[in-house]
């Protein structure tokens, strides 16, 4: 029983640990995100309902979390989604990361990531085509 009840402790103490990396920090610390996400079969893109066969989370967010998970992918991809002068993506399996040169408005920003998981497997699905 007490080794049980350690372990749990070990347990809840490492899920208080940090995940989050800021340049000026020595050690990682959770940061909030905010976003949105979507759980679908299919494409993120064309999303149709979960079944039982396929069921994936697309989670999306841009600004600040979205330049540091950028800037950990690299390297630069060949634009898939953009021809414009300057805009660059990074993706893999699971994700999908881009940056924006030319913004259209002040609420809007240069980083944007989509990240996705399929729930069934637990392997990367970005699933976001342009």
């Amino acid at each position: 029983m007490i080794m049980k009840l350690f372990v749990h402790l070990l347990f809840v103490a490492s899920c208080a640990m940090s995940v989050h990396v800021e340049a000026d920090q020595a050690t990682p610390s959770w940061a909030p995100l905010r976003g949105q996400f979507l759980i679908h079969s299919g494409h993120a893109t064309y999303a149709e309902s979960p079944t039982s066969a396929h069921s994936a989370i697309t989670v999306a967010f841009e600004g600040k979390p979205a330049k540091e998970v950028f800037d950990q992918m690299g390297p630069d991809a060949k634009p898939q989604c953009s021809t414009e002068k300057g805009d660059r993506e990074r993706r893999n399996k699971g994700a999908l990361c881009t940056f924006t040169a030319k913004l259209g408005g002040p609420s809007e920003s240069h980083y944007r990531c989509w990240i996705g998981v399929d729930l069934r497997t637990g392997e990367g699905n970005q699933g976001v085509s342009c």
